[in-house]
């Protein structure tokens, strides 16, 4: 082999290794962003919000559903609650004081949410499955302090 021939090689060796050494960092950096997005759930929140919407004068059936629900957090979760770790409001949709807050909840009439709030950052969740056990308390309690259980330990979906 030629001088100009050894040289082109190590030229092309070293052009090589630059390339080799741009994917293994590039890789890297992918590999340790996979293992930060993996790592789980960021543990238990700052608080958590459960927001109760209605319209106007209830009807018995949406009534019972807003009493379940406030009874089931203040008969489940009264530490929660003092501590502030854990707040309730059940607030008039058509009420115009309430307009900002529905507007964040994107609200319809009769819906429930459970916001986690880690500092500045809000995980809002709407909890639709309340429609088809409306009349079953029992269940509509049991589906509550399980929502509620979860965000509380940082395990919302």
């Amino acid at each position: 082999m030629n001088a100009q021939s050894k040289a082109a090689d190590l030229k092309n060796m070293s052009i090589s290794g630059k390339a080799n050494g741009t994917y293994l960092l590039a890789l890297s950096i992918l590999a340790l962003g996979l293992l930060s997005a993996c790592s789980g759930p960021p543990g238990p929140p700052d608080r958590v919000d459960v927001v109760y919407f209605h319209v106007g004068e209830a009807c018995a059936c949406m009534d019972s559903m807003g009493d379940c629900i406030q009874s089931t957090l203040f008969l489940n979760f009264q530490d929660e609650l003092a501590s502030g770790m854990l707040t309730f409001q059940r607030l008039r949709l058509d009420d115009t004081n309430n307009a900002e807050i529905a507007a964040k909840y994107n609200a319809t009439p009769v819906s429930l949410f459970i916001n986690s709030v880690r500092g500045d950052t809000e995980h809002i969740i709407a909890v639709p499955e309340m429609w088809p056990i409306r009349y079953e308390s029992d269940a509509l309690e049991e589906l509550v302090k399980s929502k509620i259980r979860q965000s509380l330990e940082g395990n919302e979906q």
